[in-house]
């Protein structure tokens, strides 16, 4: 595990907080605690974070309102948010904000190890590993073993999954970033693209299961894309 990230948590609960900021830090993290949008404006004024950990009831700016800030500036921050909101709406919500990975309170210090162990490792395969491709986001083609055009939509698919925390997304998070309404309609067109886009991968030496269906939930990129 790369524990050469640096990590910032905002969470107003003192306790939890001190927690979380313990546990993270003995599995070898770097990082430092804030209560508000405020204290984190001064900390990152002389740190980049590679992680974000946010709660989203804050006192002051809400931590949806933070993901999204901190998202425009730095698109390739992870944003983990943490949550007593458990409905499917509030993690539409969460995810349109800039979520990457939607953890809900009472949250144990296991499953936030496990994903940050999860952001470690896609960084890790980003910045080590050949792609088994590269998307050229200028001419919007996929090149492998040969080359295929992609329409809009498919380039902002599979740039969302190769850059997302464990190479997989919701279906309304992908939807959203499309602009396109959760809908049984649009989920439906999501499922086509994406049967389309594994005939483009095969094209280009990507066996057709490039991209596993998560029943229910969304979709897994399970081959190595480079974005360029």
């Amino acid at each position: 595990m790369d524990t050469n990230l640096n990590i910032a948590l905002v969470e107003d609960n003192d306790d939890l907080r001190d927690l979380l900021l313990r546990d993270v830090a003995k599995a070898g993290f770097s990082v430092q605690g804030v209560s508000c949008a405020d204290d984190l404006d001064d900390l990152a004024v002389s740190t980049v974070f590679d992680v974000l950990i946010l709660d989203i009831n804050l006192p002051g700016e809400s931590g949806l309102v933070i993901a999204q800030r901190y998202k425009r500036a730095n698109p390739d921050l992870y944003i983990i948010m943490l949550t007593a909101r458990v409905g499917t709406d509030d993690k539409v919500t969460g995810y349109q904000a800039g979520a990457d990975i939607y953890l809900t309170k009472p949250i144990s210090s296991s499953e936030l190890m496990a994903a940050l162990g999860t952001v470690s490792r896609r960084l890790s395969k980003q910045s080590l590993a050949d792609p088994d491709l590269v998307l050229s986001l200028k001419e919007m083609i996929l090149i492998g073993s040969g080359r295929v055009a992609l329409n809009r939509h498919e380039v902002i698919v599979l740039k969302a999954l190769s850059e997302s925390a464990n190479g997989n997304l919701p279906y309304y998070r992908l939807l959203e970033l499309c602009g396109e309404e959760v809908t049984a309609t649009s989920k439906s067109t999501l499922e086509v693209r994406m049967v389309r886009l594994r005939k483009k991968l095969a094209e280009v030496g990507v066996e057709s299961r490039a991209i596993k269906t998560i029943r229910g939930e969304g979709y897994q990129l399970l081959c190595q894309i480079q974005v360029s």
